[in-house]
C-alpha cells in the first residue's frame, strides 16, 4: 500500500489556517458579527508535517474575548499546537456625522453607518437611519457617537403628531399636540386637537403615535 503523501505546513500557513477556521466555523448570529484576530505563531516552532487533515478545534471556554485554538496532527508522527485568538462582536450602528446640539432636527446628511463593537454599545442603538429622520436629540451627541433611542425624542412636547386609533375592524387617524417628549415604544400623553381631551398613546416613529385597546 503506497504511503500517505504527507503535507509541510509553515507556521505562517498554521496561523493562516486558524484564522480561515475561525472566520467559517465560529461566527455570531445574534445580529452581529465575530472578528478574529489570531496570534501569529512563532517562526522557531518551524515546518510541521502530517499525513492527514489538521484537526482544528477550541478545547477551553470563551473568556473575555479570548480563546485558545488547538491544531492536531495524528500521523506521522502526533503533534498538537496552541494559537491564542482574540474575538470582538461588531454590530453596524448608525453614528454622528457631526455635534449635534440639544433639539438638532435630525436629517439624513448628519448620520452614517459604521461598524462598532457590540461590547461598547449603551442603551438601545439605532441601526436604520430613516427611523429617526425627523427627530430631535435630547442630550448633545458628538461626532463618531453611536446614536441610540434614549438619545433622541421621537416626539417631543409640542410637536403635531398623526394619532392611529386600531381597535378590532375600527382603524381610523386624527391629530393631536404633544404633552410629553416620547422615544420609540414610549407612552407619552397627547391632547386631541378636536376634542381637547389627553389620551394615552405609544409612540411608533417620528410624529406619530397609536392608541391600543
Amino acid at each position: 500500500m503506497a504511503e500517505a503523501a504527507t503535507d509541510v505546513y509553515t507556521t505562517e500557513e498554521l496561523t493562516a489556517l486558524v484564522q480561515q477556521w475561525l472566520d467559517s466555523e465560529q461566527q455570531h448570529t445574534e445580529q452581529s458579527e465575530r472578528q478574529w484576530q489570531v496570534q501569529s505563531l512563532d517562526a522557531r516552532i518551524g515546518q510541521k508535517e502530517c499525513q492527514h487533515p489538521l484537526e482544528l478545534s477550541l478545547p477551553g471556554q470563551l473568556r473575555n474575548r479570548q480563546t485558545t485554538v488547538q491544531i492536531r496532527c495524528n500521523a506521522p508522527a502526533p503533534w498538537q499546537l496552541y494559537v491564542p485568538a482574540r474575538f470582538s462582536d461588531v454590530i453596524e450602528a448608525v453614528v454622528a456625522r457631526q455635534n449635534l446640539r440639544p433639539g438638532t432636527p435630525i436629517t439624513a446628511e448628519m448620520l452614517q453607518i459604521e461598524q462598532r463593537e457590540r461590547r461598547l454599545l449603551r442603551g438601545t442603538i439605532v441601526t436604520d437611519p430613516q427611523q429617526i429622520i425627523g427627530a430631535r436629540n435630547r442630550r448633545s451627541i458628538s461626532l463618531g457617537q453611536m446614536v441610540s433611542l434614549e438619545d433622541l425624542c421621537l416626539v417631543c412636547r409640542g410637536d403635531i403628531v398623526t394619532i392611529n386609533v386600531n381597535h378590532a375592524t375600527l382603524n381610523v387617524s386624527a391629530t393631536g399636540v404633544a404633552e410629553q417628549d416620547g422615544s420609540l415604544g414610549d407612552l407619552i400623553s397627547i391632547r386631541n386637537r378636536q376634542s381637547n381631551q389627553l389620551i394615552e398613546a405609544q409612540v411608533i416613529a417620528v410624529n406619530e403615535v397609536q392608541v391600543r385597546y
